[in-house]
């Protein structure tokens, strides 16, 4: 898709969105050249919604005006090489979920930018950089308290000071992994579940005066385990 076609076809899905699902924005610009992640290597950013507030005369807010911005460059730099990549699809979505972050601007909430933070971690995870170990705790949990976020699932468990299997509940089944003495948290991925994109979070209880001095020291222990049937109560 040239850049023509795709700057005609962001106009019609605009105009296609209801116009009360469209107040406060200004309409959407598309630029040319790609615009990669500020901090993460071989991610590109497809779309920003660019928000300025104006204040009433109590200090609250008074207007929200966004204007949404794709990067017609980005979704090229994704779609190179990929026959199935589907420009409409990815157009869309992209739309919607800048939309939705000027919604939330507009109502002074964040659940939109927190979903954000938490893909960048774990893109910076999957990257080999440093990442915050509990990104996954700011994401809404299934009825199981399980995560899944990109096609993988995280699952959180603990264990005692000195205990050596931990325990975690998938499909009706209990099952355990075992944790180095050594380690204070553990990411495990588990490699006979899931199709192997599990990973177990485990944090060894330690008493609360240590969590309260080195919870931001602890080492991040990284390795593979096979899930075995939990041992009988």
């Amino acid at each position: 898709m040239n850049y023509e076609s795709f700057s005609d076809l962001a106009g019609r899905m605009y105009d296609d969105i209801p116009a009360a699902f469209r107040k406060g924005v200004s309409g959407v610009t598309v630029e040319r050249d790609a615009r990669d992640h500020p901090s993460l290597p071989g991610i590109w950013t497809l779309g920003e919604c660019v928000t300025d507030q104006w204040p009433d005369a109590t200090g609250g807010v008074a207007d929200t005006r966004s204007e949404i911005v794709l990067y017609f460059g980005s979704f090229g730099e994704i779609g190179v090489g990929d026959r199935r990549f589907d420009w409409e699809a990815e157009l869309w979505e992209t739309m919607l979920h800048e939309l939705l972050h000027h919604r939330e601007t507009s109502a002074d909430e964040d659940s939109l930018d927190v979903f954000d933070w938490a893909m960048d971690q774990n893109y910076r995870r999957l990257a080999g950089l440093d990442f915050d170990p509990f990104f996954h705790r700011f994401l809404p949990a299934d009825e199981s308290g399980h995560v899944r976020l990109e096609g993988e699932t995280f699952i959180d468990a603990v264990v005692g000071r000195t205990g050596r299997l931990a325990m975690f509940r998938w499909r009706g089944t209990d099952w355990s992994i075992r944790v180095p003495l050594e380690a204070f948290l553990l990411w495990s991925r588990v490699r006979n579940l899931a199709g192997g994109r599990m990973w177990v979070i485990v944090e060894r209880h330690r008493p609360w005066w240590s969590r309260l001095a080195r919870r931001t020291h602890l080492e991040l222990w990284e390795m593979d385990r096979r899930a075995l049937p939990a041992p009988p109560a």
